[in-house]
């Protein structure tokens, strides 16, 4: 049951995720953004950069979006580049702070509930207060999916993806 499945079974290691130093200029974020990106390792969510502190506390997420906003009046002259050497505003000014944590014990059901409380898709995993982990809402899906649809219905993955899929 999906009550019973704790966090740390399903958690991503922070080694795993993109993670920025808070003093990291934008500029410097986008470069390290772009580099994970061709290399393809912005999977799975990954995409959302944490910012932590010099003591490897969790400040906060940045979305995409908030950095692209951040520099988009840098590249409004027209048959110009981007000025994106301008950019050197800390990433800690965009970062948004998680709405709450859960710790590796707790159950899968308790990073859902704060995910559907707040409308977000991430929650951090800390022990003694230290980001230990990353729980994103696909994969508490692909749990709760995997009780639902197991493969003991024999028949049911071929009925669904022959009359339901298109």
């Amino acid at each position: 049951m999906p009550h019973s499945v704790p966090v740390e079974e399903i958690m991503i290691n922070p080694r795993d995720w993109t993670l920025l130093r808070a003093d990291t200029p934008i500029k410097v974020a986008i470069g390290i953004l772009r580099i994970l990106s061709e290399d393809k390792k912005l999977e799975r969510g990954h995409s959302t950069p944490l910012v932590l502190d010099d003591e490897y506390n969790l400040l906060g997420l940045i979305r995409l979006t908030d950095l692209l906003r951040s520099v988009r009046y840098l590249c409004d002259l027209p048959d110009k580049a981007c000025k994106l050497d301008q950019a050197l505003r800390p990433v800690s000014d965009l970062a948004i702070p998680f709405p709450d944590s859960v710790e590796p014990e707790d159950s899968i059901l308790k990073s859902l509930d704060i995910m559907l409380d707040h409308g977000v898709s991430l929650v951090p995993v800390l022990k003694d207060e230290k980001l230990t982990g990353i729980v994103q809402l696909n994969d508490i899906f692909d749990v709760v999916a995997a009780l639902l649809f197991d493969e003991e219905r024999d028949g049911a993955k071929e009925w669904i993806t022959e009359h339901l899929h298109f």
